[in-house]
């Protein structure tokens, strides 16, 4: 009898990039977020895990600490790091 075919571990399915983890490096690291949002290491700790922040002031204020200049980027992180589509209307 035939063995089963091996499966090729290559071939796995990537794994979607935290957003939220990657805002924080690019705001400075986790010290630098904490002192520029006023939270806690447990509440960034769980923003982290869950993927998404869901304190508006603290996504406003985050946005403008990663692109101080550019007001659409800000938008854009800002409706990313809350859930939401990159742009309103399905643009990016």
């Amino acid at each position: 009898m035939p063995r089963a075919r091996r499966r090729n571990g290559r071939n796995r399915p990537r794994i979607p990039s935290n957003l939220v983890y990657r805002a924080i490096q690019a705001a400075g690291g986790p010290t630098a977020v904490l002192e520029a949002l006023g939270v806690g290491e447990a509440t960034l700790k769980r923003w982290r895990r869950a993927g998404v922040v869901l304190d508006a002031r603290a996504v406003l204020t985050w946005a403008a600490l990663v692109h101080a200049g550019d007001l659409g980027a800000q938008l854009r992180l800002a409706r990313r790091l809350a859930g939401l589509p990159g742009m309103p209307g399905g643009g990016r």
